[in-house]
Order: structure tokens, then C-alpha cells, then sequence
């Protein structure tokens, strides 16, 4: 009988060892299904986020998932609370935790002496260069301008000339287009609301006209082709009874004109 009885445990060791290869061949299978699929998820959640704080006008961040948690790091202007970008990117479904302890909020570029002197972080300016073959017209170069600065207004520190930082991708993208159309003149003009006297809108709409005109010069875009215009509160697109309107009303326009 004792032969008989080492066959049988032959037989439940086999059967055991086939157990634990399935197992371990299911769980290998979910591992590789979970590696599989993993990156590409987090890559859609990244995305998604974006657009979101894109929406709420902040500006590219550096964000990074694990699963469906996120870490949020970069620059941001002063004016940027890091508890709001966390509760926008919390709000995108998918996201299970938001942490934005990466992100650092870079002090005021306002010129305390002279608010209206601008100031600018060079290192942030696209230097542009090179031949152009397939340049743009004036009508082009008018509509994609228009566009981008509708799409994204150019914003100041309070009170003063200096670009918030988080306007520097706008002014990247609007000098970009400039430059692409040599053969055309820039007129920049600036606009502000109704909240000061007509003299104070003046110089502070001319100030911040010259600071984009600045702005385009350390990109790269001849000084022979830019002007400016100080409009102050004299072409209000919005009521100045709102927040919201006089915000739009502060605006940087662009005419775009063939030269002589």
C-alpha cells in the first residue's frame, strides 16, 4: 500500500504546483495589464488637468501622476494662490489627491519706486531669429493677433507696467506671430477702465503699452516697426460699473499695417 499512498501525493503535490503557477501567471497578467494600461492614463489625467488650469487662466505647470494622484510644481506670479490651483485640478474627475507643495510663488515684478517703470524677467522672453520662408501678410498677422489677445488678455501688476508672469506665454505667442510678418508695422495700443482720472489712465496706458513694446524688442522684433497709442479709458469695450468689465476694459490692442 505504501506505493499507492506516494502516488497520490505525487498526484497533490502536482496539483498543487499547477495551482500556484496558474496564480502566479494570473497575477503576473495583472501586473502587465495594470503597466500596460497605467501610462497612458496618466498621461490623459496630465492633459486634462491642464486644460483645466489653462481654463481658469493659469499657466503651464509642471504636474506629475501616480495613479490618480498628482504633484503639482513650477512658477507662479504672486497673485496665483496655490490652494486655487489645487481645487481646479481636484475638480477634473479622475483625481484623487492634489498636492502643490512643488510650487513656488515668485514675488512682485512691480517696480517699487516707479510702478510705471517696467520691469521684465529676461530669462522668460523667447529670443526669436532666423529667415522666415513662408511669411505672413498683414490681414493674417492682424487675425491670429487679435485672437491670441482675446483669448488671453495681458495682464499687469496692479497699479504699474510690469507684466505678471503668468502673461509672459501670451506675449511669447503674440511677439512669435509679430515676427513672422517683417514686411507690416505694429501699432500697440493700451487701454485701461474708468477707475482713476482721465491723466492717470493716460500714463498708465501708455506705460503699459510701451512695456509690451518692450516686451516684443527683447524678443527680437525691430524697434523701426513698432508705435504706440495711450487710449487711457477713452474706448471701454464693457460696463466700468462690474469687476468684470472694467477687467476687460484693461486691455493690449494690436492694428497691424502693411508698410510704405
Amino acid at each position: 500500500m505504501a506505493p499507492f499512498k506516494g502516488v497520490v501525493g505525487e498526484n497533490h503535490v502536482s496539483k498543487s504546483t499547477a495551482v500556484l503557477v496558474a496564480l502566479a501567471s494570473l497575477l503576473l497578467l495583472t501586473w502587465a495589464t495594470v503597466v500596460t494600461y497605467r501610462a497612458p492614463i496618466e498621461e490623459d489625467l496630465v492633459q486634462r488637468v491642464q486644460l483645466a488650469l489653462s481654463s481658469h487662466g493659469l499657466p503651464p505647470l509642471e504636474i506629475h501622476a501616480d495613479g490618480r494622484d498628482l504633484s503639482i510644481g513650477g512658477e507662479v506670479g504672486g497673485a496665483v494662490d496655490p490652494a486655487n490651483v489645487a481645487d481646479v485640478a481636484g475638480q477634473v474627475w479622475g483625481v484623487r489627491r492634489v498636492s502643490v507643495a512643488a510650487l513656488v510663488v515668485r514675488g512682485t515684478m512691480l517696480d517699487a519706486d516707479d510702478p510705471l517703470n517696467p520691469r521684465f524677467d529676461t530669462s522668460r522672453i523667447i529670443r526669436l531669429g532666423g529667415d522666415l520662408s513662408n511669411p505672413m501678410g498683414a490681414r493674417t498677422c492682424q487675425r491670429t493677433m487679435a485672437r491670441l489677445a482675446a483669448a488671453s488678455l495681458v495682464r499687469f501688476e496692479a497699479g504699474g507696467a510690469s507684466p505678471v508672469l503668468d502673461s509672459y506665454p501670451v506675449l511669447n505667442d503674440l511677439a512669435a506671430v509679430a515676427y513672422q510678418c517683417p514686411d507690416t508695422d505694429i501699432i500697440i495700443g493700451g487701454h485701461t477702465d474708468a477707475s482713476g482720472n482721465r491723466e492717470q489712465s493716460l500714463r498708465l496706458s501708455q506705460a503699459r503699452a510701451e512695456a509690451v513694446e518692450r516686451f516684443f524688442y527683447l524678443a527680437g522684433i525691430a524697434a523701426d516697426r513698432m508705435r504706440i497709442v495711450a487710449y487711457g479709458d477713452s474706448q471701454p469695450i464693457a460696463s466700468n460699473a462690474t469687476a468684470e468689465g472694467r477687467a476687460a476694459n484693461r486691455r493690449i490692442t494690436f492694428e497691424i499695417r502693411t508698410r510704405d
